[in-house]
């Protein structure tokens, strides 16, 4: 495994196996090995990468230039920018981590105003309830009636002694 971390030790050539993809060269990079060594290496002729990833978060002044050397290349990317803003988001991650991988995620009840294309039509998982509301005047009730249920029904089991219960507001 090798890190870069600048990108003056990375370069951007046409690829060869791939048209209108790019292959990630390496001229420098710090290199791991067994036993938890490492060193600075210069690579001549630089190395190719074989799988990149990093930070994707754009306007990040300390890795926002990952997403732009990894954007079409030819070998894969273990993020994106559009991957990074949508794991940003909790309940975008809790859905994917529990209908798509099957994973547990702790018990979620979301209030979603409007439409949202990025959130399941249906129940993703169980244990994540979403409630659409159209507009927040005049919801009280409905919104004192789902976190009733879903308080009521985390007393009876899910909810152990000194347990709690996080309220999270989403700019989303």
């Amino acid at each position: 495994m090798v890190l870069c971390l600048s990108p003056a030790w990375a370069s951007r050539v046409p690829s060869e196996t791939s048209p209108g993809a790019w292959s990630l060269l390496l001229s420098r990079g710090v290199s791991f090995q067994v036993g938890g060594h490492s060193a600075l290496e210069t690579f001549a002729p630089p190395r190719r990468a074989n799988y990149v990833t990093g930070t994707f978060a754009p306007g990040d002044p300390e890795g926002g230039w990952v997403g732009e050397l990894a954007r079409d290349l030819d070998c894969p990317t273990g993020g994106s920018v559009p991957l990074a803003h949508r794991l940003e988001d909790t309940l975008v991650a809790r859905c994917v981590l529990a209908a798509g991988a099957n994973l547990p995620v702790p018990p979620t009840l979301a209030f979603v105003l409007g439409a949202r294309g990025d959130l399941p039509a249906q129940p993703p998982a169980p244990g994540v309830r979403l409630v659409r509301l159209q507009d927040p005047q005049g919801q009280q009730s409905l919104v004192r009636e789902e976190v009733g249920a879903f308080l009521g029904g985390h007393r009876h089991g899910a909810l152990r002694p000194g347990q709690g219960v996080g309220v999270t507001p989403l700019d989303s």
